[in-house]
């Protein structure tokens, strides 16, 4: 079964911004600064999630077959696919942009994570906010997306004790949803960029202004614990 956005699940059972667009990151990142290890009342009846991938393209398979996942999927040509590598993490990229890619408003761009030793994917990262668009996307609309996201994969039933929403975890970063399934995947999304308010001993403290448009960030990992990059064995050095 696929969710509506296109990820498999298995059901066991269930000055850049304007003044008006700075108040409702404000206001949205104070709301759900404050959750964090809270299930929705209908856990219960929730489906599990399972982090299998995003859309077709699955954990565990080729570049070959990434690429052809991808050409289908979003109708872009095998040329408009770029291939990078990560020369500390030691692992392949492929990356894509597409004009479009819903709940986010504009364009995003998606990456495709191979791992340093099996070469088999690890981790896709969707990025909303980083593409340039004429007219620049409204700060209002990708706040929205990610409410939207987070409300979405707060419905699911995941591992216990590892649901968290709200976390900041930079001056305009803020960590939205995180979650962990059964298996040994997880999944992050995060607003980088935005202004928030957070309650700290008692006294309400608000972050400095962001220096440039907001960005939302979904990662889709395999391997939580021990993902696939290159690491110095132990007593090399």
């Amino acid at each position: 079964m696929r969710d509506r956005f296109g990820t498999s699940i298995r059901c066991d059972s269930a000055p850049y911004a304007l003044k008006r667009a700075v108040a409702r990151l404000i206001l949205i990142a104070a709301i759900v600064a404050g959750v964090a290890d809270v299930l929705p009342a209908r856990a219960q009846e929730a489906p599990k999630y399972e982090v299998t991938g995003f859309r077709d393209a699955r954990f565990g398979m080729t570049e070959t077959e990434v690429r052809a996942v991808v050409t289908k999927a979003f109708n872009v040509k095998p040329a408009d696919i770029t291939s990078s590598v990560n020369s500390i993490e030691g692992t392949n990229v492929l990356t894509v942009a597409v004009p479009s890619l819903d709940p986010g408003p504009g364009a995003a761009r998606i990456a495709y994570i191979f791992g340093n030793k099996s070469k088999k994917l690890i981790q896709v990262n969707v990025v909303w906010g980083e593409v340039a668009s004429t007219p620049p996307v409204d700060p209002n609309a990708m706040i929205t997306a990610g409410t939207r996201l987070e409300r979405y994969l707060a419905g699911f039933v995941w591992k216990k004790d590892t649901l968290r929403s709200g976390i900041p975890v930079g001056d305009n970063t803020i960590v939205l949803f995180a979650g962990e399934d059964e298996k040994k995947g997880a999944v992050r999304l995060i607003a980088d960029g935005v202004k928030y308010q957070m309650q700290r001993e008692g006294n309400q403290t608000t972050s400095p202004d962001p220096k440039g448009p907001p960005k939302l960030i979904i990662n889709y990992i395999a391997e939580r614990d021990d993902p696939d990059i290159a690491r110095i064995e132990r007593g090399k050095f």
